[in-house]
């Protein structure tokens, strides 16, 4: 695993990559590593596994636990709709002091449709201390807002070239790494990313480098 250090309650962080590629298990990790750290988990696919964390399928149940331990909660939605989506972005940003990790982004926002409590969170949300972990298996999708705002970012293979062009404004040439060179259709002298490996780019320091879980 890559070594790297995260500012909670400062720092926003973007995970991106094909689905089965490894971007669940690496934010189970991220997840596991910030102990005593007040963290709320909007689990998608039910994916996530912490054994200090409650785990909840209502939405206001969510916040009610969390707001009495401070601890580890992770959201498994028996309703995935919209409107429970945005209603947890915006319980979200009426607290601070925390790190959220928001699994499936690209299933409610996209370049057309501009989400406010999610916006919120990605444009507000630091100076009340609310971290924001994005993840996502389609790139293009994600506001420039996020990634934008982002510290960091970990990128795994993917399997559409328009993600790719998307994501080499933030990562440079480095981005055609993603995607295996019988589905580019140009760039084929780069090389190609090992399965369940990543690129991870601090957006501050320019700074980037491979890693693998």
């Amino acid at each position: 695993m890559l070594e790297w250090t995260f500012n909670c309650f400062n720092e926003d962080c973007i995970i991106v990559g094909m689905k089965g590629g490894g971007k669940t298990y690496l934010a189970n990790e991220l997840l596991h590593g910030l102990k005593n750290i007040p963290v709320i988990v909007f689990d998608f696919n039910w994916g996530f596994h912490d054994s200090r964390a409650v785990v909840v399928h209502n939405l206001q149940e969510v916040f009610k636990i969390f707001d009495e331990h401070k601890g580890h909660v992770i959201f498994q939605p028996y309703d995935k709709s919209q409107a429970v989506f945005e209603s947890f972005c915006a319980q979200i940003f009426a607290r601070s002091n925390l790190v959220t990790i928001i699994d499936e982004t690209h299933q409610y926002i996209s370049k057309q449709k501009i989400v406010k409590p999610y916006n919120d969170l990605i444009l507000s949300g630091r100076p009340r201390g609310i971290s924001v972990i994005s993840i996502s298996s389609r790139p293009a999708n994600l506001s420039n807002n996020a990634l934008t705002n982002a510290r960091h970012i970990f990128a795994f293979r993917l399997n559409l070239q328009s993600d790719v062009e998307f994501l080499q404004s933030w990562l440079g040439d480095q981005a055609w790494e993603l995607l295996p060179k019988e589905q580019r259709k140009k760039n084929q002298d780069a090389p190609e990313l090992e399965q369940f490996s990543f690129y991870y780019r601090d957006t501050q320091k320019g700074a980037g480098m491979v890693g693998k879980i």
